[in-house]
């Protein structure tokens, strides 16, 4: 079930997004024209507060970058796929041996030719080192095996991307 957003302008002050979760809670974030953010978890039905908690602009980026698993992508979760009408993002990690290792966005012409959009391309932890991101790489990034990529596209396409990621380059008979 999708949850119910409500958005409302505050004059002056900035945004408030009302958030309904399918428990009922309520979560709602005002964005304040200053850059600050606070957020108020409210129980269903209650028209107080549980708790609250002010942000800076920084802070808040943080800790949004980490909700939506740019930093950390459940083992659970073999691939994350968020479908929002039509437009999927999707999860993937470059395989070894996959038809378009060593191969660049602009090479493979995905816009254009694949109607794919890569938002993030996402290098894993080597040696106790921190994972290198790319946001929204350019077309001479070069897909890396062992990256994963995060990308956009409606779901048909995802499929055949994806495809390309994980499927074996074929071996010459000759």
């Amino acid at each position: 079930m999708l949850s119910v957003i409500k958005e409302a302008e505050l004059p002056g002050l900035g945004k408030k997004f009302e958030v309904t979760l399918d428990n009922g809670d309520q979560v709602v974030v005002v964005i304040l024209d200053e850059g600050n953010r606070e957020v108020y978890h409210f129980s269903k039905g209650e028209e107080d507060a549980l708790s609250s908690v002010t942000m800076t602009d920084q802070e808040a980026r943080q800790v949004g970058s980490i909700i939506s698993g740019s930093f950390y992508q459940p083992h659970l979760l073999e691939k994350l796929e968020t479908a929002v009408a039509d437009l999927h993002i999707e999860w993937i990690q470059v395989e070894q041996d996959s038809e378009i290792a060593g191969k660049s966005i602009g090479e493979m012409g995905l816009r254009k030719n694949h109607g794919i959009i890569v938002i993030a391309a996402i290098e894993d932890k080597h040696k106790g080192k921190q994972c290198n991101s790319r946001i929204n790489p350019g077309p001479s990034y070069i897909f890396t095996p062992g990256h994963t990529i995060v990308a956009a596209g409606v779901k048909d396409k995802m499929k055949q991307f994806e495809q390309m990621l994980k499927v074996t380059k074929k071996e010459d008979d000759s």
